[in-house]
């Protein structure tokens, strides 16, 4: 892995969102990690996030992992931006793509049990393919584990089955 993404990652520009407070509220709300939630709820509808012009034409390049709510009736609500990289600057698209999601419960959770869980979104500008395949990997897996850090230190919850 790049040491220099891996360093901006952890040390100048990771944003933890702290949703500690927020889950002792909603205890009826089940924690599950992203490689989980197939196990409660099937996406039927998940919207790209649109890359800001702006941005795409300073070439910057970053992760956003949105936390949301899967409701009952398949929507998502509460949208928290859990973890970023490299800034603040990918937040809007990510949440506002993250709003459109649509989920069906599976036969496990047929009493349609909410969760809470988290999506990545890898901003990401195509130059070659396989250096675009791994920095999208390495993006999204910094991505992933600053989210399951923040859900399982916050909550205790994380993966709860």
């Amino acid at each position: 892995m790049n040491n220099y993404l891996f360093s901006r990652f952890v040390f100048c520009f990771c944003t933890l969102v702290s949703i500690g407070a927020w889950a002792q509220a909603e205890d009826s709300i089940l924690f599950v990690t992203s490689d989980q939630v197939e196990t409660y709820w099937v996406s039927v509808k998940e919207v790209a996030p649109i890359y800001p012009v702006k941005l795409l034409r300073k070439g910057e390049q970053g992760c956003v992992a949105v936390g949301y709510i899967i409701e009952p009736d398949g929507t998502t609500s509460n949208h928290r931006v859990v973890a970023s990289y490299p800034s603040e600057s990918f937040y809007r698209p990510s949440i506002k793509a993250a709003k459109q999601f649509l989920y069906e419960p599976t036969v496990v959770n047929k009493d349609r049990e909410a969760i809470f869980t988290t999506k990545n979104f890898t901003f990401q500008i195509s130059k070659n393919k396989k250096y675009d395949k791994k920095l999208r990997a390495q993006l999204g897996a910094l991505c992933t584990a600053a989210a399951n850090k923040a859900l399982n230190a916050d909550t205790g919850k994380a993966g709860a089955g």
